[in-house]
């Protein structure tokens, strides 16, 4: 039987903190991520965020869960934490979005008072919460090894 130490408290509670945040970034994915009053004028880029980069998004999260997965049934922190790199390609793609995307599509149409939506910042909270777990995990992997 495997001794119980500190870390491994906390491996139920992270593995559950990866999945609700996969569920918030799947939830993210159904919100604008850009707000915008009206219609643009035609020849404005879309300022949402596209299909490939919703798809990325939910790849991450498949990869998430299949590691909450792996750390429940394995009963190891080491799956968990390769958390943070689905976190990392989420809050990457989300950065993007808001740094080089809607400035770019806000200068091509100043008028159109382009400003990120709820979707934006629920992708880039859940993407940092992913990514803190899974190096709580790795840290934790650190420690008992």
């Amino acid at each position: 039987m495997e001794q119980q130490r500190p870390g491994n408290r906390l491996r139920g509670p992270r593995a559950v903190i990866v999945v609700a945040a996969g569920l918030g970034i799947i939830a993210g994915l159904t919100l604008r991520t850009a707000d915008h009053p009206g219609l643009l004028p035609p020849g404005t880029p879309d300022p949402e965020l596209d299909l490939g980069l919703r798809l990325v998004c939910a790849a991450a999260v498949l990869a998430a869960g299949t590691l909450a997965y792996l750390t429940f049934a394995r009963k190891r922190d080491e799956p968990l934490a390769m958390a943070c790199l689905p976190g990392l390609v989420v809050t990457g793609v989300v950065l993007r979005h808001l740094v080089v995307t809607l400035p770019q599509v806000a200068r091509f149409e100043p008028a159109a008072r382009i400003a990120p939506g709820a979707g934006s910042w629920v992708l880039l909270a859940s993407g940092v919460v992913m990514t803190a777990t899974g190096l709580a995990a790795a840290f934790a992997v650190r420690r008992a090894g």
